[in-house]
Parts: structure tokens; sequence; C-alpha cells
């Protein structure tokens, strides 16, 4: 062996040993960071080992392919890739602590990782495993916060952790109480829209944008789907479309959520079907509900068959042999439609409110009527118009107490829709008077529009009110999405 070649291992080694662990943000890792949030995986993977071949020991490394696997395990919710892909955790999680402890890096990357699995412990219902590990992420990322304030990517995690927190339901609260973990989705709120700012101008983190704007926007789209922010969140994402999957979902989300059906199916059609994403079932349960709002029943049935064959997980099982047997109904099949509302009963979990809406109505043996089925579907697709008139041609001496209840909630959201406030008002509150006897939302739902309109209207009063009438009611459908609305109605007007 020569002695160049001896001096030259030698170098190697002492640089090897000098930085054994790294933090390197170059553009490899730049690029893996956004193939993963497009969902292009594979692409990730040959950025990763190009890293691999150059900055073996930078730590970003095991970071990228852990949010690899926690992506899939959320998207798919297959249970055999949850259970191969969890003992790979620790593993990461002990390269990570190899990163001396003055690396901001270090506790931003464990709680990161101690937050992914979180969530997808608790989309598989271990809710104990799923606490503790929100609160491990929670202590170490409050600390790295502590340590360094001026460290922009631990406000993504906290603003992310706080509004988690702010959204448990009152049936988990005690696991807060437990573990004295606090946060509000306001503060998540304002944690991420300082991140997004300071992310925006700095180019060093303006990889994370995407990330932060995804968070953003299923918050709002969940809570309190706002139309200028739908407008906002549009314009940022168009120029993603063909390239980025997430934020193609997003969109579409965003569109579906503020009645814009029309422009979401042609947003579906632009979808590149030769990228080479990773399979995203739950688009086909969403363009099948795109179809169904627009009573295209053959179109929406073919898409919920194809997201009940493809997909491994248990949500929206039910539901989508709800809406199967729906579309049957609109073609004037009570048989099919008697069909598949046994299959609700056959397959899938009752983990969330639409498919605990499905099975209460299989159990109850519920035929919906049908030209209130049809305003419904109209008016979640944005056909105002249409559903109006449909509404207007129904006699009220032909419906039984229930379906009146539910003429005068879906009059009262059209009217809200149409920004004709008074009118909403008026509807409402028919509907709180005459529906607050019966199980169904709509009374519950009503409250919660009006306390919204009062809030907007910045009678304080009033919207706290009907956020607590909301509240109050006793009511079986939609309950835990419903109440959170509520509950985090009254903070907002509690802190202003």
């Amino acid at each position: 062996m020569t002695k160049s070649l001896i001096v030259l291992i030698t170098l190697n080694l002492l640089v090897t040993c000098l930085f054994a662990q790294n933090v390197m943000i170059n553009e490899n890792v730049k690029e893996a960071y956004s193939n993963i949030l497009s969902l292009r995986f594979d692409e990730a993977m040959k950025r990763i080992q190009a890293e691999k071949i150059i900055n073996p020991t930078n730590v970003f490394i095991p970071y990228l392919e852990n949010y690899i696997d926690f992506l899939k395990v959320t998207i798919s919710e297959d249970e055999y890739l949850f259970d191969s892909i969890e003992r790979k955790v620790s593993t990461r999680i002990n390269e990570v602590k190899k990163l001396n402890d003055t690396s901001r890096f270090k506790n931003y990357f464990i709680g990161n990782i101690n937050l992914q699995w979180a969530t997808a412990n608790l989309k598989f219902g271990n809710y104990a495993t799923g606490a503790i590990e929100i609160n491990r992420a929670y202590r170490l990322l409050e600390e790295n916060n502590r340590e360094f304030p001026d460290f922009i990517p631990n406000s993504i995690t906290l603003g992310v952790l706080h509004i988690m927190i702010g959204l448990v339901p009152d049936s988990y609260s005690w696991i807060l109480d437990l573990i004295s973990i606090k946060g509000t989705v306001a503060q998540g709120q304002k944690e991420l829209i300082k991140a997004y700012e300071v992310c925006q101008n700095n180019p060093d983190y303006d990889f994370l944008e995407d990330e932060i704007l995804f968070y953003m926007g299923m918050v709002n789209l969940n809570l309190n789907p706002d139309p200028e922010f739908t407008d906002y969140l549009i314009s940022k994402l168009k120029d993603s479309y063909g390239r980025n999957l997430m934020n193609t979902y997003l969109a579409i989300n965003a569109m579906m959520k503020n009645g814009r059906n029309e422009e979401a199916l042609e947003l579906f059609a632009t979808i590149d079907k030769t990228i080479n994403y990773y399979p995203f079932y739950y688009l086909d349960y969403l363009h099948g509900e795109c179809f169904l709002r627009n009573l295209k029943t053959s179109m929406a049935v073919k898409e919920y068959h194809k997201f009940l064959v493809n997909f491994k997980g248990q949500n929206y099982i039910k539901d989508s042999w709800q809406k199967i047997a729906w579309a049957e109904l609109l073609d004037n099949d009570t048989a099919s439609y008697l069909k598949n509302m046994q299959q609700v009963l056959n397959y899938g979990k009752v983990n969330i409110d639409a498919d605990k809406s499905a099975e209460k109505a299989a159990k109850n043996g519920d035929i919906p009527n049908i030209e209130l089925l049809k305003c419904r579907l109209l008016f979640d697709g944005g056909y105002y118009k249409e559903a109006q008139k449909i509404l207007n041609a129904i006699k009220d001496d032909e419906l039984s107490l229930a379906e009146k209840v539910e003429k005068n909630y879906r009059l009262g959201r059209i009217a809200h829709s149409l920004n004709n406030w008074k009118d909403a008002k008026n509807y409402y509150n028919l509907t709180i008077e005459t529906g607050s006897v019966i199980p169904q939302y709509y009374a519950a739902n009503a409250a919660l529009k009006l306390g919204n309109i009062y809030e907007i209207e910045h009678d304080s009063t009033r919207a706290t009110y009907y956020y607590n009438v909301c509240l109050d009611l006793d009511f079986n459908e939609y309950r835990n999405s419903i109440r959170v609305k509520a509950k985090q109605g009254l903070k907002r007007v509690n802190d202003n």
C-alpha cells in the first residue's frame, strides 16, 4: 500500500470521526423532501441513496426514510405494513441520538419521529401508545424551543402538536390531564403562520413551505372552511398540480369543502397517471363523492368500488357502501339499495363519524327520502339553486317530522351559502325548535352555523349562546366533529 493511499485513508477516517453524525441540508435533502411531500417516494429514495454515498453520516437520511414510511402507513392504513415498519423506528431514533447535544436538529428530529408514530398509532386505535409518543414529542420540542428559540422548524411541529392537543375530544381529555400537556388550535395556527412567513423568505428553510401550507390548509378546511383562505390556498398550490399529488389532493379537498364540485372534477382529470406516485386510494373515494354530488351515479359507483377493492384500511368503508346504496336508490333500485346497506354491516369499522352514521342507518333500516337525498348531495357539491328548487317543490304534509326538520335545515344551509343570512337565521332557528327532540345532527349543526354567523357579525353574545346550544343538544350523528367545531368557536369568541 502506497504512503499516499495510507495518508488518504487516515484523513478519511479522521473526518469520519470528527463528523461522526451531522445534519446537512443540501440539494439531495431538499429534493428528497420535496419528492416525499409529493408522494413520489421512488424518486425520493434515489436522492436519499445518492446522499448516502456522498454524506453517509448525514442524519437527515434516517429522518427522511422514516417520513416515507410514516406517510405510507397513514395513507394506506395497512396494518401489516405498519407492523413491519414500526420496528425500524427505534433504530432511526438511535441514529439521531448520536448527534451532539448542541445540535438544534437532535430533539427536533426525535420529536418529529415520535409525533409521526403517535399519529400512526392513533390511526390504528393504539391510543395509549399514541398518547405516550405525543407526550415524548411535546417534551422534546418544548425543550428544543427553549434552547433554540430562533430555530423555525420548532414552530412547525409545535404548531401541529398544539392543534392536535386543542382538538382532543372530551372522551380523551383525561389523557391530556394525565400527562400535563397543553395547547390550543389558535396557538398552533399562529405558530404555523409564523413559520410559513419565515420559510418564504429564508432559502435555508424554503423546502418546508409545502409542508406548512398542507397543515394550515387541513386545519382550516376541517374546522371552519373559509372561502377566502380556499382561494389563497388554491393560488399557492396550482403551480404544483402536475408534479405533487399531495398538493393536488389538498386543492381537491378545499374545493369540495367549499361547494366547488365542478372545479374538483376538472382537477381530478388533470392527475398524471404516468407519474409513479405512491397509491393514494382515498382519492378514488373522493372522486366518487364528486360524481355522486352531481348525481352521476354510475360513475360514482365505479370510483367507490375502485376504492373498496384497493384500500387496505378500515375507514370510509361503511360510508362507501352507503354511498353506493344511495346511488342505487337515486336510480330507483330499492332492492340494490337494501343489498348494499347490508354490506355496511358486513365491512369496515366505526372509528369515524361518517362510518358511524352509515352503520346507524343500516341498523335502523332507514330508506332516505329521494328528493331530500338529492338536495343534500347537490348542496354539498355547490349546486345551490338546483337543490333549492327541489326543496321548494316538496310538500310538508308528505314528510315525517325528521324529514321536515331536514328540509328546513337544508333550506338554511342553502340560504347561508348564498349569503342570505336573514333567511338562514330563520331556517336554522326553526330547525333547532323542531329538531332538538330527534337524534339526528340537524339541530346541532344549525346551532353551530348560527354561532358562525354571529361570530362573523362580531355579536359575541349570540355566538356564545348558539355554540353552547350546540354543545347542550343530545344527538348521535357526526357528534365528535360538530362538537369540536363548537368548542373551537367558543374559544375564538372568548379569546377575542
